[in-house]
């Protein structure tokens, strides 16, 4: 009955962190990504595009972290503030639940092993599967 309670609790538990918004658990909102022009092609292998953007009024320029983009064409960047910008469609798309969810089944199996090992080294001795039949004394008329 204990087993079932705590599969029940773990079960709900893991219902719970895997629906609740990562916002609410403090992750940071992820970088919008922006339109760029390509001002500079670089050939792969000697160096990166140059890409420029408009960021409040302002034109910026960067290096794109790619290359092979023709001059004049328009990719989707995000921009992570550094030097160095990344293309949008590098970044991984969808919730973040991949680590959430790999740390509670490892939570749950090492739950599963602890209750496994408490019943194998304290569970009472259990009688034999098959008891023998005991012999009828025979009566003698």
């Amino acid at each position: 009955m204990f087993i079932l309670l705590v599969v029940g609790l773990v079960g709900i538990g893991v219902a719970v962190a895997l629906l609740v918004p990562a916002k609410v658990l403090g992750a940071k909102e992820p970088p919008r990504p922006v339109t760029a022009t390509v001002v500079e092609s670089g050939s792969c292998g000697q160096g990166m595009d140059t890409v420029e953007w408009d960021a409040g009024g302002q034109k910026k320029q960067a290096k794109l972290d790619g290359c092979g983009h023709t001059k004049g064409e328009t990719v989707e960047i995000i921009n992570t503030g550094g030097e160095m910008v990344s293309s949008a469609a590098s970044l991984p798309v969808g919730l973040p639940v991949g680590r959430r969810l790999t740390a509670l089944l490892l939570c749950m199996a090492a739950l599963a092993g602890g209750f496994y090992a408490f019943l194998f080294r304290y569970a009472p001795l259990r009688a034999p599967a098959v008891l023998p039949t005991p012999r009828r004394a025979e009566l003698t008329s």
